[in-house]
């Protein structure tokens, strides 16, 4: 009768399996497709977790750990498979929540769950297969960006982690293309005496601009310091206007800021909150200064504008109140709930407009909902609308990669 193995060989065969474990995850190659070292009912990642929530030897555990966190490393962020996702943390903490657009950056609401005898928290998560989420971790009273995972993006209040779920791809055209010539900046100042402020002004002209004597459309971009510079969107015109997708064009960036390095000189909220004062001084004010300045078509259908969240609102609400000037309107995860779905209401309740409208939202915690209903009320009454969700929230690493699209519709492209 043969004897049982020992303790220590126990621990090697035990270690073992999860090394192999984590190699056959790691290469890709499915449990389909070959043998599984360590057969279980369930994917991967949970075969994973469940391997280490039931390891009572130390060695064995440390192992196992240390082989995790090394994959981890190696793979630049959270581990993922299909649609789980495996966050962890390494460290001394009581305890480690994961706040993020998942759930409303809210510390409490996901909380990691310590390995027994260890200082490894973990959380699983589903999450759609094609996603992109950012977030922090709180580590007892500290927010944190995830020290296991070196991909970050630059959010409106500052650096987030960001986990791209294994399907996601991210945007190609928010980087410099070499071979592509950059179009040029103008920095000027916007004195309203309608709103009794100033603020920065950026020009985006085409590279053919100032070698023609041609006439360009004209986009007027709200919340224009962080599309520029959040969103990448002078990149993303050069790239498009360069291999023909998008027209050359005019875009006129306006920031809400008074002073762009204080964030506390912001008027977005009053400005952007369907704002008749705003929209008069962009079509008394900004537009015949452009006008004057530069070659642009003086046309509806040559005139957009632009923005996203509250900038979607009045991007949405000055096309459906001056059509005359704006025929093209694009919002992006717009706030059409504000002031009790006013804009909702507005749009049921007008006659058709000739204007065209783009419309886009996240599916996580983003405008869905209402942005559905716009939707809807846009295409019962006949407008020409290109409307798309995407697996991601409100944030403007989302709102960047739809830039593309936004020009290819203000060109008439699809």
């Amino acid at each position: 009768m043969p004897h049982a193995p020992s303790r220590q060989l126990q621990t090697i065969r035990r270690a073992a399996c999860v090394a192999a474990f984590l190699v056959l995850w790691g290469t890709g190659a499915g449990a389909q497709q070959q043998e599984n070292p360590c057969p279980a009912s369930k994917g991967p990642l949970l075969q994973l977790v469940a391997h280490l929530r039931s390891n009572d030897d130390e060695v064995k555990r440390r192992i196992a750990i240390d082989s995790l966190i090394a994959r981890m490393q190696s793979s630049g962020g959270p581990l993922t498979e299909d649609s789980t996702a495996l966050f962890l943390f390494q460290g001394k903490a009581r305890r480690v929540g994961v706040a993020g657009d998942l759930n409303e950056w809210n510390p409490a609401a996901d909380s990691m769950t310590r390995v027994a005898g260890s200082d490894l928290f973990y959380l699983l998560k589903t999450l759609n297969p094609a996603s992109r989420i950012e977030y922090k971790l709180a580590v007892d009273s500290t927010w944190v960006l995830d020290p296991l995972n070196p991909r970050h993006v630059m959010g409106g209040f500052g650096p987030n982690s960001e986990l791209r779920m294994g399907a996601y791809r991210p945007p190609a055209d928010i980087e410099s293309a070499e071979g592509v010539q950059q179009g040029k900046l103008d920095t000027l100042s916007f004195a309203s005496s309608i709103l009794n402020s100033a603020h920065p002004l950026i020009v985006y002209l085409p590279s053919s601009y100032n070698g023609s004597t041609a006439s360009y459309p004209l986009l007027i971009v709200t919340d224009g310091g962080e599309y520029l510079s959040l969103a990448q969107m002078r990149n993303i015109l050069d790239n498009h206007i360069a291999d023909g997708s998008a027209p050359p064009l005019i875009a006129a960036f306006i920031d809400p800021r008074t002073d762009p390095t204080d964030p506390r000189t912001s008027t977005r909220m009053t400005d952007y909150a369907m704002s008749d004062s705003f929209v008069e001084s962009l079509i008394k004010e900004l537009r015949p200064l452009l006008l004057k300045r530069y070659r642009i078509l003086d046309a509806p259908a040559q005139t957009g504008i632009m923005g996203a969240s509250m900038g979607g609102l009045i991007a949405t609400y000055a096309a459906l109140r001056h059509p005359e000037v704006f025929g093209f309107c694009a919002a992006q995860s717009p706030a059409y709930q504000w002031k009790k779905d006013a804009i909702l209401a507005l749009a049921r309740t007008s006659p058709r407009r000739a204007f065209r409208i783009y419309l886009d939202t996240g599916t996580i915690r983003d405008a869905q909902v209402r942005a559905r209903q716009m939707r809807d009320i846009m295409t019962e009454k006949g407008y020409d609308i290109v409307y798309a969700e995407y697996p991601e929230a409100h944030n403007w690493a989302n709102w960047r990669s739809r830039v593309g699209s936004i020009l290819k519709a203000f060109g008439g492209r699809r």
